[in-house]
């Protein structure tokens, strides 16, 4: 238990909270929350399935309808073909995390890390028996870049795998094709397994976003992570799911029925409607993010 860490966000969020509860304001910048409500035709389906009776248990790996929805959206912004059977749908893209360590990691075996980074990749790796071997970002002229040397004399014969956030939290820094063929080629040469964090691949105000399982050879030897968090503003809804291979993906598949059992059989209905129904109200709250961007960046730079 000593090797546990936490995200401190949360406990700044309680912090906040109480001082919100006394009539004074709160500006929240500590959480990566988004204070815009989830959008009503998805709130409307989850409505929709609590009165159709869908609040029992389901698939452990997720109802069908959601699996199948899942690999085609996914699969067709990534240019990859993927099947139902490679998702695993989860409590959120946290417990990607956790069940990916558990499905590659034995105990003492290494695994690289972004640091800055989401502080859960250190915590569960050491709390599960790992050893976390963090890498950097050096600062040039466009943003951040991963320190690809390092990234390199810290592979050893025990490394088993290396957690790759690419439109990283919380730095926002972006690979450059280069750079993620760069760490595609040392997984290739080394065997290792890669975590992509992909929390953020659609929440972007320009360009489009690659994935490095998109690379030759890589969707063999890679998880990603997906969560309705932030893109469809379902934070405390907890759904996302886990695209890998079908070897790993049984693995998740058992350890979520011995985890929860399922995720929530009702969310499940609002995710579907939220990838295939409207999606207006995700530019929408794009527009407003950027809004806040410019307003943010203007202030910062006067």
């Amino acid at each position: 238990l000593e090797r546990l860490g936490t995200e401190t966000a949360f406990s700044v969020a309680q912090a906040a909270a109480a001082w919100k509860a006394q009539g004074n304001r709160v500006y929240p910048f500590h959480l990566g929350d988004i204070n815009i409500p989830t959008a009503p035709h998805i709130i409307e389906a989850m409505n929709r399935a609590i009165a159709d009776g869908y609040t029992g248990y389901c698939p452990g790996p997720g109802i069908p309808q959601l699996r199948e929805a899942l690999a085609d959206d996914l699969g067709s912004r990534r240019g990859i073909e993927f099947s139902p059977d490679n998702v695993v749908v989860m409590t959120g893209g946290k417990p990607v995390i956790t069940k990916f360590l558990q499905a590659v990691m034995n105990p003492g075996q290494e695994v690289l890390y972004p640091n800055p980074g989401f502080p859960i990749y250190e915590s569960q790796i050491e709390y599960l028996g790992g050893t976390a071997v963090p890498y950097r970002y050096l600062p040039t002229s466009e943003g951040f870049a991963i320190d690809l040397d390092q990234v390199r004399a810290s592979i050893t014969p025990n490394t088993v795998a290396i957690i790759y956030n690419d439109l990283q939290n919380p730095i926002s820094a972006e690979s450059t094709a280069a750079e993620r063929e760069a760490i595609a080629q040392l997984a290739l040469e080394h065997d290792l397994w890669v975590l992509s964090d992909e929390a953020y691949f659609e929440t972007r105000y320009e360009g489009v976003s690659s994935s490095i399982a998109s690379l030759p050879g890589m969707a063999e030897r890679t998880v990603i992570l997906y969560t309705f968090s932030k893109k469809f503003a379902m934070t405390g809804s907890r759904l996302g799911c886990a695209v890998a291979p079908p070897e790993i993906a049984k693995v998740l598949s058992t350890l979520n029925t011995n985890d929860e059992s399922c995720t929530t059989h009702y969310v499940q209905w609002g995710g579907i409607e939220a990838l295939r129904g409207p999606q207006e109200p995700v530019q929408q709250m794009l527009d407003v993010l950027r809004e806040r961007r410019d307003a943010a960046c203007g202030l910062l730079n006067a």
